[in-house]
Order: structure tokens, then sequence, then C-alpha cells
């Protein structure tokens, strides 16, 4: 049985989960997490107005990865395309809402050396957190998401009312 706002694509390689009932609870508390480590910048700059914007990508590139990102829309929807080659299949999710994209990846490593004197074991996690406004309103009912090569390649419809509007629309930008 599926769970209700969750859709999975039965594919040969373990399924990247697409929600689509908002964002997810792990989104949520990394957007949190961002909040409150551009609150610390805020005050360790002396509490400066006017640099929100700038404590926050400073928050962010400070705790999640960097993913390039494209859009190519079609005119029956979109295709995303997201550098996440550190991630596997089961390591991401995309949460989907009306005119946003959120790619959310978490992977964990460890690495172990042995010394003449120690055994050393080190954890890494990888945290990718992009969220993504899209420049239409899409179904987010009728989407697909794979990854070939470190790509990950997330197709969505345009919603129905968006497909009218591009279908009426006539050279020179006059609509019926």
């Amino acid at each position: 049985m599926q769970e209700k706002g969750v859709v999975r694509h039965q594919t040969a390689e373990p399924p990247i989960v697409i929600r689509t009932t908002g964002l997810s609870v792990e989104a949520k508390e990394m957007l949190d997490a961002i909040a409150r480590r551009a609150y610390e910048i805020f005050e360790a700059k002396g509490r400066a107005r006017g640099h929100d914007l700038e404590n926050w990508f400073e928050a962010e590139s400070e705790l999640f990865e960097r993913t390039r990102v494209d859009v190519k829309e079609t005119p029956e929807g979109l295709t995303v395309l997201a550098d996440v080659r550190h991630f596997a299949p089961k390591e991401l999710e995309v949460d989907l809402e009306p005119r946003r994209v959120t790619i959310i990846g978490k992977h964990q490593s460890q690495a172990e050396r042995k010394t003449d004197t120690s055994y050393l074991s080190e954890k890494h996690t990888a945290r990718l957190l992009h969220s993504l406004q899209l420049p239409v309103e899409i179904d987010t009912h009728r989407a697909s998401a794979r990854l070939k090569k470190g790509i990950l390649e997330l197709d969505v419809k345009k919603a129905l009312a968006e497909e009218r509007k591009t279908s009426q629309a006539i050279p020179g930008g006059v609509t019926h």
C-alpha cells in the first residue's frame, strides 16, 4: 500500500521518493538549521542589519553541499536536472509544491584506518538541500524522477491551467 502523498516509481534501481504534501520533516529541520546558523552569523557580525540574505547563503554553504541545477521548459512541462553524484537514489528525496521543487540528500560514509598504535574511524555526512522556485505551476501528482550517471532528472507536468494558457497563446503575446 502506498503512503498518501508519496509517489514511487518502479525501476531497476531503488526509487527516488517524490513527496507531494509539502516539505518533509527533514527538509523543515534543514531549513531550521540554516535559520539558526544565519542568526549566529548575524550575531557574530555585530547584529548588522540589512545582510539577511547574505547571512542565509553563508549558513547554507557551511551546512550543505552546493549543487548545480538546470531547468528546461517544454509546452507540456519542466525537466529539472541536478548534479547529485555523491548520492544514491535511496539517499535522495524530492518534495514538490505547485511552484517549488526541493531536493534533499543525505549520504553517510565511514573511513577506517589502522595505525601501529590505534584504530581510527571517521564518519562523514554529506547533506544536500536545494529549493528552487519554478517559473510555472506544476501538477505535483504527475512527476517522475530517475538518477542517470549522477544527474537527477525530474520530469514534471504543468498544471492544467498552465497548459491551457500555453496552448491558447498566440504569437505576439495575445491570448484568447
